[in-house]
């Protein structure tokens, strides 16, 4: 497993090679995060890790949490699941960390959230959309700024099938965990509300960099609509080959493909591209909460690279106010136990509710009857090389079935 050292820490943040307990001494909330720092997917967890320690350095600048300073450790998971059950372990035995903020793709968050169970430390999920994960049916596992993909799917198929009223409906996905269960949720739902039946179905790898084959395939079927679930960069390059090929008809890509660096990757070709997000604002949107987030981000990191800050940046920013919003509520003795009821207090609770100066990047978030704390969905088109939400789609109250939290277990 990798270590990976926090290059601008915090007033407060010790170093991460320093020893991390969590006692009624030591005067600190030591916090783990785990998310891929390498590899293809390397951007979820270096979005997720910068965007907590923003939350964080402005948290401990205010005085931290009922007097406590908070410290974040973060490890590199590689996006490979065992990779995050052997961190999470460490985080818990070795590290001895309070509560795991979760900033990995959603096949890592599966095996970090039952981890967490198992040893009964609070795992509250930012980015991982997976069915999986709150199937975990665990007291200690939330989601925060995300949606379950369930939620995603009934936004999705509800604008597929109403809103562009497709018929001959193609579809490419990669085989990360969240992308083919979006997928294949989203054709379910296609079939079973809307009789569509997939003219054509293709899958690509993460990393993959030609897809000539998959999209000649998809040609031959003469769809009217493809709809595209995959992480950004293969996301892009997919519809720039798309437009190189001649295939001219619409995409629709999910929430991973809600990024600078789509737009970059697939240049021109991605004009027209129907997208969803989570978040009410887009990064690089002009709203008061957008740009004040992005200057804070920019001073923190004054080289951050142009596909950053993105979705997953706000999602963990938002997200860490949750988990500090929950550890006040706590109190000031430390106990994982009273931190999970402190959190299921939460309703319709915002950054600016834990402290007034912190910005509101992400929805608000409850819990209650379920642990997704967000079911969301705002709609959006690529329109002269830029993200547009589609107002006149006004979204799907989702009602999908999530575990109760009837159904939850300690």
């Amino acid at each position: 497993m990798k270590r990976r050292s926090i290059l601008k820490m915090a007033p407060g943040l010790a170093l991460m090679g320093a020893p991390a307990v969590w006692s009624q001494a030591s005067g600190e909330i030591v916090i783990g995060l785990h998310g891929p720092m390498t590899g293809p997917a390397s951007w979820v967890g270096l979005g997720g890790r910068d965007g907590a320690l923003l939350a964080i350095e402005e948290i401990n600048a205010a005085g931290g949490v009922n007097g406590r300073k908070v410290r974040l450790i973060s490890y590199d998971d590689g996006g490979k699941p065992s990779e995050a059950e052997a961190v999470t372990k460490k985080m818990i035995d070795g590290d001895n960390v309070f509560a795991i903020l979760g900033g990995g793709v959603s096949a890592t968050a599966i095996a970090a959230a039952e981890t967490a169970h198992k040893l009964k430390t609070p795992y509250v999920n930012a980015p991982g959309a997976s069915p999986k994960i709150l199937d975990v049916k665990s007291r200690w596992v939330f989601s925060g700024a995300t949606v379950d993909v369930r939620d995603i799917s009934e936004n999705e198929a509800a604008f597929v099938g109403e809103f562009l009223k497709a018929k001959r409906v193609a579809g490419i996905n990669s085989v990360d965990e969240f992308s083919q269960s979006l997928s294949d949720t989203v054709f379910r739902l296609l079939k079973e509300r809307y009789n569509i039946e997939p003219v054509a179905r293709q899958k690509y790898n993460p990393g993959d960099t030609d897809f000539s084959s998959q999209l000649l395939e998809i040609r031959k079927s003469n769809p009217d609509l493809i709809v595209l679930n995959g992480l950004y960069v293969e996301a892009g390059r997919v519809v720039r080959q798309a437009r190189e090929l001649g295939i001219r008809v619409p995409f629709k890509g999910d929430t991973s493909t809600m990024n600078q660096g789509f737009l970059t990757i697939a240049g021109p070709a991605a004009e027209g591209v129907y997208n969803a997000y989570i978040n009410p604002y887009f990064n690089g949107d002009p709203s008061k909460d957008m740009t004040e987030f992005e200057a804070r981000y920019k001073k923190m990191y004054p080289r951050y690279p142009a596909d950053r800050p993105n979705y997953v940046d706000t999602f963990n920013y938002g997200t860490m106010y949750v988990l500090a919003e929950g550890l006040k509520r706590m109190g000031p003795n430390l106990d994982r136990r009273k931190l999970v009821e402190a959190l299921d207090t939460l309703k319709n609770f915002k950054a600016t509710d834990f402290l007034p100066n912190a910005v509101n990047v992400i929805q608000p978030v409850t819990y209650g009857q379920v642990r997704a704390g967000n079911r969301r969905m705002t709609q959006f088109k690529v329109v002269g090389g830029k993200f547009r939400p589609i107002t006149e789609f006004a979204g799907v109250n989702s009602k999908a079935a999530l575990p109760t939290y009837a159904d939850l277990v300690w």
